[in-house]
């Protein structure tokens, strides 16, 4: 069986990390994050991103847009079950 005794969820970690991260880091967790744009020119909202891409900038805010871990959650590709065949 694939898989065995490992865990097959996310962490179940409810991080609502107090951390903001920036455009052009690297995300380092794949999971939900609060986008927070500046100026308020548009309310939060929440994305998906994944580990080894880079935070984007926004179009109107660019750089001075924040993120913010909301929880982490793997991506459905990246689990043994649900890999695409290479």
């Amino acid at each position: 069986m694939k898989g065995g005794d490992k865990p097959r969820h996310h962490s179940g970690r409810s991080d609502r990390s107090t951390t903001l991260y920036s455009a052009g880091q690297m995300v380092r967790e794949t999971g939900i994050y609060e986008v927070i744009h500046d100026q308020h020119h548009r309310t939060a909202h929440e994305v998906v991103l994944l580990n080894g891409d880079s935070f984007p900038p926004c179009d109107t805010c660019q750089e001075r847009v924040r993120f913010r871990l909301i929880r982490t959650a793997p991506y459905i590709f990246q689990d043994e079950d649900f890999e695409e065949p290479r």
